[in-house]
């Protein structure tokens, strides 16, 4: 109650689910495995390479994959909340078996010599964008990175993401911005 002896009713603020995420790395220089993710993860490699303003093409980040010059992480909801996290790589290497199955997303990464690794793109099924999956799969990433030595963790990502990388740790260091000058 209130001063005025009036019962007040809040809206419930909503809170995004939790979600259980398997994550895990896909071999490079792996065709076979290529062949069978693809179909999966291709909306999701189209719409980034549509935000980038053509700065990269989908064919030119999967030949980066092929080749080891990127590498691709792909997630999973366990919508069971069944699997215990000392079995996550034997389900993730399972799922590939039926790779659109409880598909979630995947992030794209790029070693970088002695400076650690760029996330160089991520990207999550719009079912799940509102279940804190990208803040599972960063802080995996940053478990990756340091299990690795590796001295930075980077990415690039819209503005609009900027709350929510900052909240994990991330600090703006620089800005890309893109012009497009030929039609």
């Amino acid at each position: 109650m209130n001063s005025s002896n009036v019962i007040e009713l809040k809206p419930a603020v909503e809170e995004p689910a939790k979600a259980q995420v398997i994550i895990g790395l896909i071999p490079s220089q792996n065709q076979f495995v290529l062949n069978a993710i693809a179909p999966v993860i291709m909306p999701g490699m189209k719409e980034l390479a549509e935000q980038s303003m053509e700065e990269f093409t989908v064919f030119q980040v999967m030949t980066d994959i092929l080749y080891g010059a990127k590498q691709i992480h792909m997630f999973y909801i366990d919508k069971t909340g069944t699997v215990k996290p000392e079995n996550f790589q034997q389900d993730f290497a399972q799922r590939l078996q039926e790779p659109a199955k409880d598909f979630a997303g995947f992030s794209i990464i790029e070693p970088l010599r002695n400076s650690g690794f760029h996330v160089y793109g991520g990207w999550v099924v719009p079912e799940f964008r509102r279940m804190n999956v990208a803040k599972v799969v960063a802080l995996y990433l940053e478990t990756e990175a340091r299990k690795m030595g590796s001295p930075y963790i980077s990415l690039a990502t819209s503005r609009l993401y900027g709350a929510g990388v900052e909240s994990v740790g991330f600090v703006e260091t620089t800005v890309n911005y893109r012009k497009k000058l030929k039609e």
